[in-house]
């Protein structure tokens, strides 16, 4: 069961409308590492995950990531500046558009030119109704191939911290570019919240580990799961990481691992 509450759980104060911003800020609304797609990834997975603690996580973490979404779309509808407010003067050039800023006489070229270089702002405009619509910042729709959710808890949870990571990593973008100082303050908060969700998920995946029975058979201890792949010459990358109890990739397999170790292929 989900309660909505009508108030944002950050307010949303945007200094100027701006659809051009409004149509960056889209990818975090419908894009491939946006809000949406967070709230869903988290909710799904929540159900083929049989530790309380970490069910509950994802739960928690997916139903915030609701009121991101909110946070996003009313950021976007004010800097779209809202729809016209008096219909019976729709269609006259001296109309206002709320959505600009100027008197349409004055600056119908240059509406043009903004509205007719970039299809997210035209399709907002004329099909959204001002608001938000659920695409990223090119125009591409949401899609389901966004979400990541296998049968394997350690693979979700790191899926997750990942999305954590490049949802902030986009926000810091939005922060740079986005001369708002609402949308600033908000994407300061949201940079922080995300920070908050990574070290969650980083502590998930640690309790996950230790779980027993929750996972499947691992293959870690076999062969050719300690081998470091030394194929590229020069370097450091086998001395840093390789494993000291594994061996180095520097030769074809034969397929037999005391074949392979006779001939040379893997060396300690």
């Amino acid at each position: 069961m989900f309660v909505h509450k009508k108030e944002l759980l950050f307010p949303v104060q945007i200094q100027s409308p701006n659809p051009a911003y409004a149509a960056a800020v889209l990818e975090q609304f419908g894009g491939a590492n946006g809000e949406l797609k967070a709230c869903l990834q988290y909710f799904v997975q929540s159900f083929s995950t049989t530790d309380p603690a970490i069910r509950d996580l994802l739960l928690d973490i997916s139903t915030e990531e609701i009121s991101h979404l909110e946070m996003v779309g009313t950021c976007i509808t004010q800097l779209m500046g809202g729809a016209d407010k008096d219909p019976s003067r729709y269609g006259g050039q001296e109309v206002e558009m709320a959505t600009e800023g100027f008197v349409m006489s004055a600056a119908e070229q240059q509406i043009n030119q903004m509205i007719h270089s970039n299809s997210t702002i035209q399709k907002s405009v004329i099909l959204g109704g001002h608001g938000p619509t659920l695409t990223d910042s090119s125009g591409s729709p949401f899609s389901g191939n966004y979400i990541n959710s296998v049968g394997d808890l350690i693979s979700n949870l790191h899926s997750d911290l990942a999305a954590e990571l490049r949802a902030r990593k986009v926000y810091e973008e939005l922060h740079r570019h986005v001369q708002d100082k609402g949308a600033r303050e908000l994407f300061d908060f949201l940079i922080q919240r995300e920070e908050a969700h990574s070290g969650l998920f980083a502590q998930a995946i640690e309790r996950a580990k230790d779980m027993e029975g929750e996972l499947q058979a691992s293959f870690k201890d076999k062969q050719y799961s300690k081998l470091y792949p030394d194929l590229s010459e020069g370097g450091i990358g086998a001395q840093t990481f390789a494993n000291p109890n594994g061996g180095i990739i520097n030769g074809p397999f034969t397929g037999d691992p005391d074949t392979d170790r006779i001939k040379g292929n893997v060396t300690h």
